[in-house]
């Protein structure tokens, strides 16, 4: 199973960065199917020993359901033009991934004798945790929430990776860097946003 799971993942996130950088939207849609097949050619096609993708995933590792989904929702909206998830459900997202990374990366490095990595090898609290944050974003329709929770579940389970830790299918450092960077960024642009809409009432 990682040896398709694992590719195929590195796979897509080497397609979306590629449209991303091409700025795919502004090519008509039949040139933009055009580009992502040639593209996906050129990334899971083997070139001597290995792919593209398996180069990749050797430098990132296999990555998480949060980041897949990402990219595949980037890479829809890059060949549509249409927004897949919402701008709050994705605040939400940022914000659990944000949080996520606070408490499972710092203690991991064993800074503490606490090991929250360690909760991901079926701890009962952990899921039961994970399950009450799941209903919530059920509750609160935060549907890409609950997307990513039963897909990461559904992979844990069918052992999509070499890895039996449940962390592994949830979260993963790039997801955890681009929301941390996607939250301040949000925070930035908020004060410039405020400027603005207190100058037109003024005017």
């Amino acid at each position: 199973m990682s040896a398709i799971f694992g590719p195929f993942g590195c796979g897509l996130l080497t397609l979306v960065v590629v449209a991303t950088g091409l700025r795919l939207q502004r090519f008509p849609v039949s040139a933009r199917i055009a580009i992502l097949l040639a593209g996906a050619f050129a990334v899971f096609a083997a070139f001597g020993d290995l792919s593209a993708a398996a180069y990749v995933r050797g430098v990132t590792g296999d990555l998480s359901m949060t980041t897949l989904v990402l990219a595949g929702a980037a890479g829809v909206a890059r060949l549509t033009g249409r927004t897949v998830i919402e701008p709050r459900e994705l605040r939400a997202l940022f914000w659990l991934v944000a949080g996520a990374a606070a408490f499972l990366y710092p203690f991991a490095l064993g800074w503490t004798p606490f090991d929250p990595y360690a909760l991901g090898y079926g701890s009962f609290g952990f899921v039961t945790a994970l399950l009450l944050v799941t209903l919530a974003a059920w509750h609160f329709r935060r549907n890409v929430v609950v997307l990513i929770v039963v897909a990461a579940a559904l992979a844990y389970f069918i052992g999509a990776y070499e890895s039996r830790n449940l962390w592994d299918y949830l979260i993963d450092p790039l997801v955890a860097v681009y929301a941390l960077v996607r939250l301040l960024a949000g925070v930035r642009r908020r004060p410039s946003h405020e400027v603005a809409e207190t100058t037109a009432c003024i005017v």
